[in-house]
């Protein structure tokens, strides 16, 4: 009778976490050392893009608020990451790359998601400033061009007059 209702006991006790886990010969560090090594814990994260999510659907006068306030609460990570949102500008975004690059993040190998959204973020805004760099660039090799065209243009019309006096 004692052994059916310890056999009955045993897979509750199991099921509710009840009994103590016993170490691991595997090697392989526990979720809390793994806790430990991570720069950013995940539920901070979540707290971020909650943060940035109200960020980016304030008023223009809101989102300058909540950017005073991040800076104030947490300079290296809350603040850059807003100042890195769509719609900023080439020099928010160069800004907050520099300021997500000082930080100290866990390789990829470890298991920090915070830490790997924040390596996927600068991998997000290295391309962004790249792609900001080449519409730059274009824009200045269209106003050349435009410059050029309208030089001939002039030119042109020069030749034109000149004809038309001999």
């Amino acid at each position: 009778m004692l052994s059916r209702a310890l056999a009955a006991l045993l897979p509750l006790l199991l099921l509710t976490g009840c009994l103590p886990t016993l170490p691991s010969d595997s090697g392989v560090e526990s979720t809390s050392n793994m806790a430990q090594k991570c720069h950013i814990d995940n539920d901070q994260l979540l707290g971020w893009l909650k943060y940035e999510h109200r960020y980016t659907s304030s008023t223009l006068n809101d989102k300058q608020q909540l950017l005073i306030d991040a800076e104030a609460r947490q300079p290296k990570t809350l603040y850059p990451l807003l100042l890195s949102t769509p719609g900023q500008s080439p020099q928010h975004v160069a800004r907050a790359l520099e300021m997500l690059t000082a930080l100290q993040l866990q390789p990829v190998e470890v298991d920090c998601g915070a830490d790997q959204f924040l390596q996927l973020r600068l991998r997000q805004l290295q391309q962004q400033l790249n792609t900001l760099q080449q519409l730059e660039q274009l824009e200045l090799d269209n106003q050349e061009l435009k410059r050029q065209v309208d030089a001939l243009t002039d030119l042109e019309r020069q030749i034109t007059r000149q004809r038309e006096e001999h």
